[in-house]
């Protein structure tokens, strides 16, 4: 009987359950929280609104765009193109953070609609190009973009991280 002890595998072992266990714990606080119809307290913006939320109130802030600000160019176009959206009241939630401000990160849905999305896709909020992690945002924006849809059929555009920047600046 060969008893040999590889060494390297005991520590290749050790090292797995090492580094593998804090990760599965860690994944269970990463993962993404589906809520489901939820009810729409008010849009704010173009890019954030407020739902009730177990009796509190959530602001959420969609992800992965960037809509004009309301006192821009656009900035009422876009908050009455997503009251438009959701005019039935109601939205689910894939939340995926919270920013500084508390407000809650999420993708908003509605009817198998991905109402952040459609955003970009109508020409009412552009690719947030400093957060974006799902490139397909750009394809969506690229077809606004083609076909001059909302923002996208005025020649003087500035995207709404420059207007704020500005607006600090002044």
């Amino acid at each position: 009987m060969n008893l040999r002890i590889n060494y390297n595998e005991i520590l290749f072992f050790k090292f797995r359950s090492i580094i593998f266990i804090p990760l599965l714990i860690l994944s269970f606080f990463c993962q993404a929280e589906y809520l489901e119809n939820l009810k729409l307290k008010k849009v704010v913006d173009g890019d954030t609104v407020h739902v009730f939320s177990g009796g509190k109130i959530l602001k959420v802030r969609l992800v992965e765009i960037d809509a004009p600000e309301l006192n821009q160019p656009y900035g009422l176009d876009s908050k009455e193109y997503l009251e438009e959206l959701l005019q039935e009241g109601y939205l689910n939630l894939r939340i995926s953070g919270t920013d500084i401000y508390d407000r809650k990160l999420a993708r908003l849905y509605w009817r198998e609609k991905d109402i952040n999305r459609l955003m970009v896709r109508s020409g009412y909020a552009w690719v947030y190009d400093k957060y974006v992690t799902d490139k397909t945002f750009y394809e969506d924006q690229m077809y606004a973009r083609s076909l001059s849809l909302g923002l996208w059929n005025s020649d003087e555009l500035i995207q709404p991280w420059l207007w704020r920047k500005n607006k600090i600046n002044e």
